[in-house]
């Protein structure tokens, strides 16, 4: 069992018996349907279809008393969403909240779409837009004041309780705040008064905003520091804490501790892994340790019934290969325990609510999520919610989390996904993630679904310059683009190859973004590994990456950034070029599919035409797909079944079919709407 380290004892949680009563949604729903724009894609592929039917909810948040919950339902392909009240009793459900139109000087401007609901009491909700405004609605969706630009959190009593004052956001662009009072609508400004743009913040127990971290670049570079700040009271001058450059080793500041002049922090400190820790603010320095884990990083949670106390984190998370959640709360911990107990071989977050009645949100590799309603008195759950009803999780194949040696003995994180239970060495996609400071999770993931579904095994190896196996891990992968960080990749591959796992014929390498970099990169510096390879949004040209015309080359914090972690053009543009894939069109000896949005403000779509016009005039064998309306990915649904179509036709060439864990039966074409229903 993985351990927690509260300052000098380990905690450990045993299991409990929980009387766990689920109850599915109905298929039908009450009220209005969603009116946006739809339409409808006819898919051919029986095995593709159920990864049509997009996800519907989003976000769910749970009253104080448990009755009902508001889900922010979705239309991922349109971009459009609206709210939905559901009764935790009846499991009937309505629209409350639907998207309108905005219009400026009588003229259509923008649609406002719900993003966020909170709870402000039992009876009104707080609904948070995707145009910088927030409103509060009633439980039937009676409209009532606005929050100005954004709802945040309420302010609280001596006792822990939250009051009618509320925070608000005033003007988000530049990051001004307002006290709202919810029931008379009253408002005053609520002064937070610091230099440069504020960057992100933490409370106290009633709520006030007392810690704060501040950005600025100078004029003539690129230069940008984080600086840290803290008053004793609202009445107090800000102090500063700490100020150091956005590349360097920093912390972030959780919560203002009950502890006067103390704070709680997540930093390295000096170590390998994150964790929390007591600050103290005249010396400047870390006190004690109040979580932390030796093996992986610990993540502060702080669950929303529990906000009233904090100080010391109510909760954490130890986020390795695997997601565990632990309580410093008895209360909580006994229902984890309980959970975790009734809910074997999932993640179980309780994710809100109140102390009796809270909202638990579990998930898997094969599950892609539900919500349930618990009331923590009776020990009775139901579930309320589904993300994705199209899915049947006992259709899905498991995600095994490994381990393997790179070249130089490195130890490589990794997930692996099988198709049923080959009896031979199967055919294998190694699909390589973004970033590529991010990471893959142990979840369900559908792209790795997909694969799995039509046969293929899918390997995902956490190489080195991943996020979350250790600082050490991550910074050994800085400057590395191409070199050692593609060494992991190909390590992990011929390790599985020597395991008898993949079939060494019969592999492709897909990526998008990094991942489309990684693809292209590994088709042309182990041209004998692959026999083809898919890049969605990759990049090409690493000597002109932050000189496009994306978003971050627009930036001067991300490019500061990316030039710590990936390599100055200006200084090492050759050894850039080096491993760039548009450099080295001639080394690529199999198909290759390239496929980019028109939209794309990450990695323009100058990267792929030009890779594609390079590959083509070498005579290699390339497809180019162009998305018009898409922008670094794919959100609509008849684009994805276009690139999946694609996708299948050049594995079907090139390692030929694989054998699906399940029967496909035949069946007519299945027609999907496009918004995901």
């Amino acid at each position: 069992m993985s351990t927690i380290v509260k300052g000098a004892s380990l905690v450990a949680f045993a299991a409990l018996a929980l009387a766990a009563q689920s109850a599915r949604a109905s298929d039908g729903a009450e009220g209005r349907a969603l009116s946006v724009e739809s339409k409808t894609v006819t898919i051919t592929d029986p095995l593709l279809a159920p990864f049509m039917k997009l996800p519907i909810i989003s976000q769910i948040s749970l009253a104080p008393d448990g009755r009902h919950a508001a889900a922010v339902a979705l239309n991922p392909a349109r971009d459009n969403s609206a709210v939905l009240m559901i009764d935790t009793e009846t499991l009937a459900t309505r629209m409350i909240v639907q998207p309108r139109p905005w219009k400026v000087n009588g003229y259509m401007a923008y649609v406002r779409r719900p993003r966020t609901v909170h709870w402000l009491d039992a009876e009104h909700i707080a609904v948070n837009f995707t145009v910088a405004d927030g409103a509060i609605f009633g439980l039937d969706g009676t409209p009532g004041n606005d929050l100005m630009e954004g709802y945040l959190h309420p302010l609280r009593d001596a006792t822990g309780k939250p009051t009618d004052w509320h925070i608000v956001i005033r003007d988000r662009a530049h990051m001004t705040f307002a006290a709202v009072n919810v029931r008379t609508n009253d408002d005053k400004p609520y002064e937070v008064d610091l230099p440069d743009d504020l960057v992100d913040w933490a409370t106290d127990r009633a709520g006030d905003i007392r810690a704060a971290r501040t950005g600025n670049t100078s004029a003539w570079s690129d230069h940008s520091t984080l600086t840290t700040w803290y008053r004793a009271d609202m009445k107090s001058k800000w102090q500063k804490v700490d100020e150091r450059s956005v590349t360097a080793d920093s912390f972030r500041v959780i919560a203002v501790s009950q502890q006067p002049g103390h704070l709680v922090v997540q930093a390295y400190n000096g170590g390998d892994r994150l964790a929390i820790w007591d600050y103290e603010v005249a010396t400047h320095a870390f006190g004690a340790l109040m979580a932390g884990h030796p093996t992986e990083d610990v993540v502060a949670q702080n669950f929303d019934a529990t906000a009233a106390d904090s100080g010391e984190p109510s909760d954490v998370v130890t986020d390795g290969l695997r997601t565990h959640h632990y309580w410093f709360d008895e209360h909580y911990a006994r229902l984890q325990a309980a959970l975790d107990a009734s809910l074997p071989d999932h993640v179980n977050a309780l994710v809100g609510g109140s102390a009796d009645h809270v909202l638990v949100y579990s998930y898997s590799d094969v599950d892609p999520g539900r919500w349930f309603a618990l009331d923590a008195n009776t020990m009775k759950m139901k579930e309320i919610a589904q993300r994705w009803p199209a899915i049947d999780p006992d259709r899905m194949q498991p995600v095994q989390a490994l381990r393997y040696p790179s070249f130089d003995g490195s130890s490589v994180p990794a997930y692996l996904t099988l198709p049923g239970k080959p009896t031979k060495p199967a055919p294998m996609i190694v699909l390589i993630h973004g970033g590529p400071q991010a990471r893959d999770r142990w979840e369900f993931d559908p792209e790795v679904q997909i694969l799995a579904a039509h046969g293929y095994a899918v390997f995902q190896p956490q190489f080195r310059g991943s996020t979350g196996f250790g600082r050490h891990f991550e910074e050994a992968g800085y400057g590395q683009w191409g070199l050692a960080m593609q060494d992991d990749i190909t390590a992990g591959v011929r390790w599985l190859i020597d395991k008898k796992i993949a079939d060494p014929q019969r592999i492709c390498i897909i990526g998008a973004s990094y991942g489309g970099y990684a693809a292209l990169w590994g088709l042309e510096k182990t041209p004998d590994l692959y026999k083809c390879g898919v890049s969605l949004a990759g990049v090409t040209d690493l000597e002109r990456k932050l000189r496009d015309q994306s978003d971050m080359a627009d930036d001067p914090v991300a490019r500061e950034i990316v030039r710590h972690q990936m390599g100055d053009a200006y200084v090492n543009g050759a050894a850039l070029e080096d491993v760039s894939p548009i450099k080295h069109a001639d080394r690529i000896v199999v198909p290759v599919l390239i496929a980019h949005g028109e939209r794309d403000v990450r990695v323009p779509i100058s990267h792929g035409t030009r890779m594609r016009d390079a590959l083509q005039d070498l005579h290699k064998d390339v497809q180019w797909l162009y998305f018009p309306k898409e922008g670094h990915g794919l959100a609509l649904v008849e684009d994805q079944q276009t690139y999946y179509e694609a996708v299948f036709a050049l594995l079907e060439r090139t390692i030929g079919k694989g054998e699906p864990p399940f029967p496909v039966a035949a069946q007519a074409p299945t027609a999907v709407s496009s918004t995901g229903q």
